[in-house]
């Protein structure tokens, strides 16, 4: 019986682990982009303006993420 072969097939388990790895910080990434946009919307225009960034595109990537 411990010498018997798995009904599954590793490579592809592996595979799918790796992928789901991924899928998982990805995740964890956009939840960090969409707090990240939240606190510079918490800015005013100008305050914005001094550091590059359009109101627009923290709306569109908050609305991107979510």
């Amino acid at each position: 019986m411990l010498d018997s072969q798995p009904t599954y097939d590793v490579s592809n388990t592996a595979s799918a682990v790796l992928l789901f790895d991924r899928a998982m910080r990805v995740q964890s990434v956009r939840s960090d982009i969409v707090r990240a946009a939240q606190e510079l919307g918490r800015l005013s225009d100008q305050q914005l303006a001094e550091i590059g960034i359009n109101r627009i595109d923290i709306d569109n990537t908050i609305e991107r993420f979510i």
